[in-house]
């Protein structure tokens, strides 16, 4: 660093400039190597959800296959058919299969052939595969549930040139000495795409291909030649794959990245291939771009230094001589100003410091006009706090009074007004004492209140339900978070309503373990267009001034609670409003569950 100061300031801007550039290089490296882990990144796990994609797609489509299977198989007509001695029974019993079959096909599309072979040498089909069949049923141990051979070529027997083979051992499930033995074999000859359908969203941008083999690596489906299907995948790709992990394969001079993941259920894997160069082409086009960009802005930046390096000595020398004057305690000189002319800088730094004496004079002045104001702050923070103190009196003073007026209907036998007094009461208690949260089973206790009180105003003109999980009730939330969005529920659904209405609270922990509670009536609902107001308001996450003529749905109440979650929370929590005009409203609210009253979770 001493070596450094010691250059003159050509030499110390050209260092400067080659070291802006190996930086800049630098940066360019690494944005290519960072760009490239994310890259292959994002292609592993869009390979990875894709193949999830379609193993669930395989399990669905395999499940019905089996449960049509075993209907077939524990048929009652089926297993007659294949027992019984008398040809005049078995010919009535094969009129009924037939219908059977033929249903079976019906209800999963792709269903080629259905063949049944009996260990007494009786066999049944659909449409000629018996004799395709036939040699298959010896590859099936009795223990074995059911098997899939793979693609299999019946020589045109069928629509498809490669069909997939389905069998299973039929048991007899009748009492005797067969119970349980096998009397027969059952076949489904399937299309291919009736088990796996290749998915068409893979990206052409990168020239993705994925393929989808059985345990001979023979293709059961391909997502760039539907004509190789059949056909036998390279030996290199499908060596030595573990599956879920990408690797690199040589093919023909081209590298390849290559991920396999295993379809046990089926005796088949996916297989998605991607070339490496195609998968990174974009980023080399941006490398190369950087690398042009950075010449040019170095050839710019060293010409703009020639300029600089000549035109710099000279105002900065004037500008030392004038500070030194002012450091000296020259008094003249504050009345004087520096006047440059050079690059922008100094030009800046010019301008700056004649703007610092024109306000020298002024300092003083602001710095006690500054100090009136602080203290002026000062007394009006203690006279809000005065006035804030005065008000903790009301709602004290209610409190009192409420409960000498619950004490006198008691004595007086108005049981109704002591109840509203006692529930109002416990209200005017809640709302003054504590801290800013509290557990749900405490705000519901006043939510229970308040509903008490509307209950005795309106007599049966409504029930309440209250569904409250247990595991919600020592959830911490915010103080009177509940009240106005009953409130909302009494005065704008139900009390307007003509029949009786329902109020319906209720809390659950979704699968995210955030706590939603929902409050819904089917009182008169809103109209469409008041709704979406109220909606894109609460989206907005805005205090705006409410129009007096606008419904209190859309003002201060449910404002009020929204952008108190959402300070209190974030974002992505707060109030979500849903309704059907004339049916009813639901209101639902979203918190995190951060804590627990007897601890943190």
């Amino acid at each position: 660093m001493v070596f450094y100061r010691k250059l003159s300031i050509r030499s110390q801007l050209l260092f400067i400039a080659l070291l802006i550039t190996a930086v800049l290089l630098f940066i360019i490296m690494m944005t290519y190597v960072q760009m490239s882990s994310i890259i292959s990144n994002y292609n592993e796990q869009y390979t990875k959800d894709m193949s999830a994609q379609i193993k669930e797609t395989v399990q669905a489509n395999r499940d019905v296959i089996d449960r049509l299977m075993t209907n077939i198989a524990y048929n009652q007509d089926v297993q007659n058919f294949l027992i019984e001695q008398n040809n005049v029974q078995v010919y009535g019993y094969s009129k009924r299969i037939n219908s059977l079959l033929i249903n079976t096909t019906t209800l999963k599309e792709g269903i080629l052939d259905i063949v049944i072979h009996g260990e007494n040498g009786r066999w049944y089909d659909l449409f000629g595969g018996g004799r395709w069949t036939a040699p298959f049923t010896d590859k099936i141990s009795p223990q074995d549930s059911i098997h899939y051979y793979g693609l299999q070529h019946f020589e045109g027997a069928y629509q498809v040139e490669n069909s997939l083979l389905v069998g299973m051992k039929i048991k007899s499930f009748q009492s005797g000495d067969r119970f349980t033995s096998v009397i027969g074999t059952l076949f489904f000859v399937i299309d291919p795409k009736a088990l796996i359908v290749a998915s068409s969203s893979i990206s052409k941008q990168y020239a993705m291909q994925s393929y989808l083999v059985d345990r001979d690596n023979k293709i059961f489906s391909s997502s760039n030649d539907p004509e190789e299907v059949g056909s036998v995948l390279n030996a290199m790709i499908t060596s030595d794959a573990p599956s879920g992990k990408p690797r690199n394969v040589e093919l023909n001079g081209t590298r390849y990245i290559v991920q396999t993941e295993d379809l046990p259920e089926i005796n088949s894997a996916i297989i998605s291939i991607m070339p490496e160069d195609e998968l990174l082409r974009d980023i080399s086009k941006v490398r190369k771009l950087e690398l042009i960009i950075c010449i040019i802005g170095a050839i710019m930046m060293f010409i703009l230094f020639r300029l600089i390096i000549s035109n710099i000595l000279h105002p900065l020398k004037k500008l030392m001589a004038f500070i030194n004057n002012i450091k000296r305690g020259d008094l003249d000189t504050l009345k004087n100003r520096v006047h440059l002319q050079g690059y922008a800088e100094i030009t800046v730094m010019s301008n700056g410091l004649n703007n610092m004496l024109d306000e020298v004079d002024t300092l003083t002045r602001q710095l006690l006009e500054t100090n009136a104001m602080l203290y002026e702050a000062e007394l009006e923070k203690k006279k809000s706090e005065l006035l804030f103190l005065r008000s903790q009196i009301n709602p004290h003073f209610l409190y009192n009074t409420l409960e000498m007026v619950k004490g006198m209907a008691a004595v007086n036998g108005a049981h109704e007004i002591r109840e509203i007094a006692k529930a109002l009461g416990q209200i005017f208690r809640y709302s003054i004492k504590g801290g800013d949260t509290v557990s749900l089973k405490t705000e519901m206790g006043i939510v229970e209140s308040y509903i008490q009180i509307q209950q005795i105003r309106f007599g049966d003109r409504f029930q309440v339900h209250y569904a409250i999980e247990e595991d919600t009730l020592m959830c911490q939330i915010p103080k009177m978070i509940l009240q106005p969005l009953v409130e909302n529920a009494v005065f704008h659904g139900l009390e307007l309503k003509e029949d009786q209405g329902m109020l319906t609270v209720r809390s659950v922990m979704n699968e995210r373990q955030e706590l939603v509670i929902t409050v819904e009536d089917n009182g008169l609902g809103i109209a469409p267009g008041r709704l979406r107001q109220v909606q894109n308001a609460l989206n907005q996450y805005e205090n705006t001034e409410r129009d007096p003529e606008e419904p209190q749905i859309s003002s201060i109440g449910l404002a009020n609670v929204n952008n108190r979650i959402k300070l209190t929370y974030g974002h992505p929590y707060g109030l979500s409003i849903h309704s059907t005009y004339g049916e009813g409203t639901q209101i639902q609210l979203l918190m995190p569950t951060r804590g627990r009253e007897h601890g943190q979770i």
